[in-house]
């Protein structure tokens, strides 16, 4: 009935009035005459309106009954039903295959994350994956040669944070420990320490700082920086299950991970430790935190 309205009204080529009237885009009127998508009782009135006939008319191809027979009302209210009901069902057919595609497509990219350079076969780890990880540190000791992942000083001397320095101030505010071996050039008096604690005294206070967070030299010279994490397994486990599935096997004992700093400019990614190499970075860490002659700050005191 539409498509006859439309070439009697003298619109096949001209639709612009129709659209203008009934408030629908052209894609949609084009659904309505294909009989793909149906017309909502808003617009299925305003096109009675605008071709001047009744409901029954475009509805049925029949003209309006006497104003006493209801039946026109109940037929349409009838069709309206029963058109919302077909919808309704196609909806959800709809989700529920949307639901299934989703399933699958997780499925694939779990596996291809599984199977990637920086899930495990190479041992390999991406920075933003290392910040993932430290979000759910209860310790974290590490060798740094430099700062600068946590902290920018500038030319000028302006220190502003770096990408790590959230994950840190975060940290220590829910308690986690923080213990930071200097090796390389930089000792506990180099400008990027002081800016460091400056900004970290800022974020959680002072006394956080102290209590919490520590800085030593090593009295050994180190070629590389790396990572020891004590990590929440559990809590890492239930928040970000595919990264855990990722770096779950080269954690020791459930809970340490162990990385080293790339030793090279041209790589974007770090190199994981299996456990038992974790195992003995944990042992050699902690001899030289321990050395005889190292220069720290450790709480409040300088030495």
């Amino acid at each position: 009935m539409l498509n006859s309205l439309i070439e009697r009204g003298g619109y096949t080529r001209n639709r612009g009035p129709i659209l203008e009237a009934v408030g629908v885009t052209a894609a949609a009127l084009s659904q309505y005459t294909r009989g793909r998508t149906r017309p909502s009782f808003e617009k299925l009135t305003a096109l009675a309106d605008f071709f001047n006939v009744s409901l029954d008319y475009l509805v049925y191809g029949e003209p309006m009954r006497a104003p006493d027979d209801h039946s026109s009302i109940a037929r349409y209210v009838e069709h309206a039903f029963t058109d919302i009901k077909s919808r309704t069902s196609r909806h959800s057919e709809l989700v529920a295959r949307i639901g299934r595609l989703l399933v699958d497509r997780i499925d694939e990219v779990a596996t291809e994350i599984l199977d990637s350079r920086t899930a495990g076969i190479e041992g390999l780890i991406g920075q933003d994956e290392i910040l993932r990880m430290e979000r759910y540190c209860r310790q974290a000791d590490i060798i740094a040669t430099d700062l600068s992942p946590n902290v920018i000083t500038l030319a000028s001397g302006e220190a502003l944070p770096g990408q790590f320095f959230n994950a840190v101030t975060t940290n220590l505010a829910r308690g986690c420990g923080y213990r930071f071996l200097l090796a390389g050039e930089m000792t506990i008096h180099s400008d990027e320490v002081r800016d460091f604690r400056n900004l970290i005294a800022n974020a959680v206070g002072g006394d956080r700082l102290n209590e919490s967070c520590a800085f030593r030299t090593s009295a050994m010279p180190v070629q590389t920086g790396m990572g020891l994490y004590h990590l929440d397994a559990v809590t890492f486990a239930v928040e970000e299950p595919w990264l855990f599935a990722q770096f779950s096997k080269f954690l020791l004992n459930g809970a340490w991970l162990g990385y080293l700093n790339s030793p090279n400019d041209h790589s974007s990614a770090d190199m994981l430790m299996s456990p038992d190499y974790t195992e003995r970075a944990h042992e050699a860490f902690e001899k030289l935190w321990n050395s005889t002659g190292v220069h720290s700050i450790v709480g409040s005191r300088q030495s």
